[in-house]
């Protein structure tokens, strides 16, 4: 039995306690199990309502999870009518996790909306949305019912490090995302896109080890692709 430790970041959402409803911070308990399957340990990165400076000593990976739209001012942009649920004390908080994940040179993967802010954290933007941005071959946003579902095929770069993780080039996913990585930031390549030119996987390219994956593997966590993700990390 190994003893790392995997931090996992979560926002706040509203549940029921003991006042009634009130803001909590919530993270799916897939994250845990998948992080026990490799005996590691899993603690959570709720958003953090001051101004965040994380010391991730004692971290051995990092996750950063799906949720929320990301606050367009973080890539220059101005905000549309179609954002949902933007956080700007999330933003904060994970943009400081991934920036001293690569000063310490810490494993990350991140997840959906954390692929998005990777991408944002090394200098690039978003479509604000899917549709407005032309993409319509492909229905992106299936939450709810079809979270646990393959929706689409990604093509993965078999030279990639994600392609030689998978071992696969051609990969069935969930989809729940209406916003995409437009512009590519400084230090990043594509690992895989779906069929309508999404970018769905990216990578860094320096000493970091970062991997941003748009689907959401923890969802499927009996999928082996999601199982060799999480080995990636942690082993």
């Amino acid at each position: 039995m190994n003893n790392l430790t995997i931090g996992i970041s979560t926002g706040i959402k509203n549940a029921d306690m003991s006042p009634g409803e009130i803001p909590c911070a919530v993270l799916s308990a897939e994250f845990i199990k998948l992080c026990n399957k490799f005996d590691a340990q899993a603690v959570i990165f709720p958003s953090q309502f001051n101004k965040p400076n994380f010391s991730l000593k004692g971290i051995d990976g990092l996750i950063i999870t799906g949720g929320g739209d990301i606050d367009p001012s973080h890539y220059g942009q101005q905000p549309t009518n179609k954002l949902e649920r933007v956080s700007m004390e999330r933003d904060l908080t994970e943009l400081n996790l991934l920036k001293r994940a690569e000063e310490e040179s810490i494993r990350t993967l991140a997840i959906c909306r954390g692929h998005q802010l990777l991408n944002i954290h090394k200098g690039g933007s978003l479509h604000q949305d899917i549709a407005d941005a032309g993409y319509k071959d492909i229905d992106h946003a299936k939450p709810y019912e079809y979270a646990r579902k393959h929706i689409h095929d990604v093509e993965i770069d078999e030279n990639s490090k994600l392609g030689n993780i998978l071992q696969v080039n051609k990969l069935e996913v969930n989809s729940i995302h209406h916003q995409a990585i437009n512009d590519l930031g400084e230090n990043l390549i594509i690992s895989a896109k779906s069929s309508d030119g999404i970018i769905e996987g990216i990578e860094t390219t320096g000493d970091w080890n970062a991997i941003g994956v748009q689907w959401h593997p923890e969802y499927l966590s009996e999928d082996k692709a999601s199982i060799d993700l999480f080995d990636w990390l942690i082993n």
